[in-house]
C-alpha cells in the first residue's frame, strides 16, 4: 500500500494535468456550439461501430437459429402455397369445397451428412420417424427438388439423392406440359435427363421443368431444372435432352421433407389394378 501511495505522489503533477485537460474539453464542448456539434457527431459515430461490431459478433453465433427459425418459416410458407394453388384447381374445376391443402406438409430437416462424387449417391437428414420422417416422402430443397426417403430411425433417415444411377422421378416441361422422367447422367452433378418427351412435342432450350401431377411423392410445379440442349436424330422417336439440376446438391444445408398425406391410399387404391 505504501509503494502504491509513493508511485501515486511521484505521477501527481501527470494527474493533474488529465483532470485539467478534461475539463478544459469539457468547458471548450458545452461552450462552442462547433466542437459540440463534432464531438456528438463523433461519438455517435463511435458508439454506433461499437454496437455494429457487436451485432455482428452477437449474430455469428445465432447463425445456426436464424438459419432453422428461417427454414420453419418456409415449411410454413411452402404449406400456404400449396394450399391456395391447390384451392385455385378445385375452384376452377367446380369440384366439392374442402381443405385439400392439407394434403402436402414440409418437415424442415438439416443435412448432416451427404456424398455427391460417387454413382450413387445418399444424405443423412438429423429427422427421424418420431418426427414424421418415413421412407418414401420426397426431400427438397429451397432451389429444387433433391430425393426420396430410403431409411428411417427414430431420429434420424438416409435418402436416396436424385444424384443416383437408379433415382428417376416424374416430371413436366412447364411450358407444354408434356411429360417425363428425370434421370442424372452420372457424371456432372448439376446435369441430368429428361426422358420420353416424343419429338411432336417440340421442347426448347431454356424450358423450366418441374415435377408433374403424376407423381404421388412431390406437389406439382416443384423445380426441377431448365433445359440446357435440345437434340433428336431423324431415326428416334424421343429427343435427347439434357437438364441443368435447380437444387446444389454439394451447398445443401436446410431441407423439407414432403409428406403427402394421401399417398397411401393412392397406392392401395391403384396396387388393385389387374396387371
Amino acid at each position: 500500500m505504501v509503494s502504491l501511495f509513493a508511485f501515486l505522489l511521484r505521477l501527481r503533477a501527470f494527474f493533474v494535468f488529465l483532470a485539467l485537460e478534461g475539463i478544459c474539453l469539457y468547458l471548450m464542448v458545452q461552450e462552442n456550439a462547433f466542437q459540440r456539434i463534432q464531438y456528438l457527431n463523433t461519438s455517435n459515430y463511435i458508439a454506433a461501430s461499437i454496437y455494429q461490431n457487436v451485432n455482428q459478433v452477437k449474430g455469428y453465433f445465432f447463425l445456426a437459429q436464424a438459419n432453422n427459425d428461417l427454414a420453419e418459416e418456409n415449411a410454413v410458407l411452402k404449406q400456404q402455397l400449396g394450399r391456395l394453388r391447390q384451392s385455385k384447381e378445385v375452384i376452377l374445376m367446380d369440384s366439392l369445397s374442402k381443405d385439400t391443402g392439407a394434403q402436402y406438409k414440409f418437415i424442415v430437416a438439416k443435412v448432416i451428412n451427404n456424398s455427391v462424387s460417387r454413382i450413387n449417391n445418399y444424405l443423412t437428414l438429423n429427422k427421424g420417424t418420431a418426427d414424421g420422417v418415413n421412407p418414401g416422402m420426397g426431400l427438397i430443397s429451397p432451389l429444387g427438388v433433391v430425393g426420396r426417403v430410403r431409411n428411417c430411425s427414430e431420429h434420424f433417415a438416409t435418402v436416396t439423392s436424385l444424384l443416383h444411377s437408379k433415382m428417376t422421378i416424374s416430371a413436366e416441361i412447364g411450358r407444354t406440359r408434356a411429360f417425363g422422367s428425370i434421370k442424372w447422367k452420372g457424371t456432372n452433378t448439376r446435369t441430368a435427363s429428361l426422358l420420353y418427351i416424343a419429338r411432336h412435342l417440340k421442347p426448347k432450350v431454356g424450358d423450366t421443368i418441374v415435377t408433374s401431377t403424376l407423381s404421388t411423392v412431390f406437389p406439382q410445379g416443384i423445380p426441377v431444372g431448365r433445359i440446357s440442349k435440345v437434340s433428336i436424330k431423324d431415326d428416334d422417336t424421343f429427343y435427347t435432352i439434357d437438364v441443368i439440376l435447380s437444387a446444389s446438391f454439394g451447398t445443401l444445408d436446410y431441407v423439407y421433407v414432403v409428406n403427402n398425406s394421401l399417398k397411401l391410399e393412392q397406392d392401395s387404391l391403384e396396387a388393385k389394378l389387374p396387371e
